[in-house]
């Protein structure tokens, strides 16, 4: 027994340091428990400070475009007071022209497939137009014969795609 109470004491030290171990280790385990919280938090702040950046931007780039094409609606409204028939044709012309450009400004590419095979890619079919073999060979399969509205790129990436009619056997 007398070696047994020589380890007592030395096992009581061993206790201690565990124990100062642990006490060190659940305090550790707070701080970084603590910093995954304020990480959390920085990352949720950054996200909503970037959601309200980008609703920002978005409402400016409209506003732009919207103010661009406010001298297209003026240019409308002065064609409609004051103008004759006539005189009203080649304003819409002119008019066409200013909105063309500035959608054009804006990085839009228009697609007119008029004659080209059709890609589904790129254009929407609305309707097909059955040829005989007397008025059409083969090579006529997927043509496009009309445009029923032109499809858009904007700043390369397809806006709207072309509806169209083709040709099917």
């Amino acid at each position: 027994m007398a070696e047994e109470e020589q380890k007592l004491p030395a096992l009581e030290e061993t206790v201690k340091e565990l124990m100062a171990k642990i006490e060190d280790l659940e305090k550790e385990k707070k701080q970084y428990l603590e910093n995954l919280l304020r990480a959390k938090n920085d990352v949720l702040r950054i996200k909503t400070e970037y959601e309200e950046k980008m609703k920002q931007f978005e409402e400016i780039a409209n506003a732009n475009l919207i103010y661009s094409l406010l001298n297209v609606l003026d240019s409308f409204e002065l064609a409609f007071a004051k103008y004759s028939d006539k005189e009203i044709d080649k304003g819409f012309f002119l008019i066409y022209s200013q909105l063309k450009d500035i959608l054009e400004k804006y990085g839009l590419e228009e697609i007119n497939p008029l004659g080209m095979k059709f890609d589904p890619n790129y254009h929407e079919t609305v309707t097909s137009e059955s040829c005989s073999k007397e008025n059409c060979d083969g090579s006529d399969e997927g043509l496009i014969v009309e445009v029923y509205s032109k499809g858009y790129f904007l700043k390369g990436r397809l806006l709207r795609p072309a509806r169209v009619k083709t040709i099917s056997h």
